[in-house]
C-alpha cells in the first residue's frame, strides 16, 4: 500500500471542486505538502489561505499554472520542489466543460492531462520522489467510458485521460519508472462544472439533449469522490480506471477489448 503520509502532492485545477476536495483528503491522510495549481489566482489563493488556516502554513502552496501550456506546468512542478524539495503525487485533474469553444476544451483536458505526464514520467516523478514509487491520478469521468450522446467532445476527451492511463500505466513502463498511473472516473458530481453543461453545450440542439438526460441523472458530493480518489491513490493498481458513483463502491473500469500486451 501507498502511504500518502510525509508525501509530497501537486494537484491541477486545486482551487475548487474534485481537486480542492483532494487536498483536503490528502492533507488530512498526512502529506508534508501540497501545492495547488490552478489558472484562477484569485481563488486559488483563497484557497490556500483556507487550508493554511486548517492544516498549518508550510503545508500549501499556490502556483498559477495553465495546463495547456507545457512550459507552465513545468513551473509547477519546479515550485513544487522549490517548497517541499520532492514530489510524489501528481494528480492531473485541471478540466473544463465548455463545447462551444473545442478547442479549449481539448487543450485543457487532454493536452494538459498529457503535459503533466509526460514530465512526471520523463523527469519529476522519477527523480525527485521521497520514497521508491510515485503515483500519478488523472480526473477521468464516466463520460470517456460509455460516451454520452449530450456531450461529445467532452467525453472523447474524457477517453483520452482512460486511454492514456491504461498506456502510460501498463506494466512494461511502470517496471521502469516505478510510477503508478491510475485514473478516478466520476459521475454527476456537485461542482461547477454542472452549471455549465446548458449553457455551453455545443449548440442549442445539444442543449435540449442535456436538458433531458440532466433530469435522469444522479448526483454525487465530491466528498464521496474525494474518498474514492485516497482508496485509488493508496491502494490500486498502475492502469487502471475506477469509477466513482456515490452509494456504490468504486468499481474497476474494463475495456470490452484488452490492452495489447507487450513481453
Amino acid at each position: 500500500m501507498f502511504e500518502i503520509e510525509g508525501k509530497v502532492a501537486l494537484i491541477t485545477g486545486g482551487a475548487s471542486g474534485i481537486g480542492l476536495e483532494a487536498a483536503k483528503q490528502i492533507l488530512q491522510n498526512g502529506a508534508r505538502g501540497v501545492t495547488i495549481a490552478d489558472i484562477n489566482a484569485e481563488a486559488g489563493e483563497k484557497t490556500v489561505e483556507a487550508l493554511r488556516k486548517e492544516f498549518g502554513r508550510d503545508k500549501v502552496i499556490f502556483t498559477k499554472t495553465d495546463v495547456s501550456n507545457k512550459e507552465s506546468f513545468e513551473d509547477a512542478f519546479k515550485s513544487t520542489l522549490a517548497a517541499f524539495n520532492n514530489i510524489d503525487i501528481l494528480m492531473n485533474n485541471a478540466g473544463i466543460f465548455d463545447e462551444k469553444n473545442y478547442e479549449k476544451l481539448i487543450q485543457i483536458n487532454m493536452l494538459g492531462v498529457t503535459h503533466g505526464i509526460v514530465l512526471a514520467i520523463q523527469k519529476y516523478l522519477i527523480n525527485y520522489r521521497t520514497g521508491s514509487e510515485g503515483v500519478i491520478i488523472n480526473t477521468a469521468s464516466i463520460a470517456g467510458t460509455r460516451g454520452i450522446q449530450s456531450i461529445p467532445i467532452y467525453s472523447a476527451t474524457k477517453s483520452a485521460v482512460v486511454s492514456m492511463t491504461m498506456s502510460f500505466g501498463n506494466k512494461v513502463h511502470y517496471e521502469r519508472t516505478k510510477v503508478r498511473v491510475v485514473a478516478v472516473a466520476p459521475g454527476f458530481t456537485l461542482t461547477d462544472i454542472l452549471n455549465d453543461l446548458t449553457t455551453k453545450s455545443l449548440d442549442e440542439n445539444f442543449a435540449r439533449v442535456m436538458k433531458r438526460h440532466g433530469k435522469t441523472v444522479k448526483t454525487q458530493t465530491v466528498d464521496f469522490v474525494g474518498r474514492s480518489i485516497i482508496k485509488i491513490i493508496k491502494e490500486k493498481p498502475s492502469g487502471t480506471v475506477w469509477i466513482s458513483e456515490e452509494g456504490k463502491d468504486i468499481e474497476e473500469y474494463i475495456p470490452s477489448l484488452p490492452l495489447v500486451e507487450i513481453e
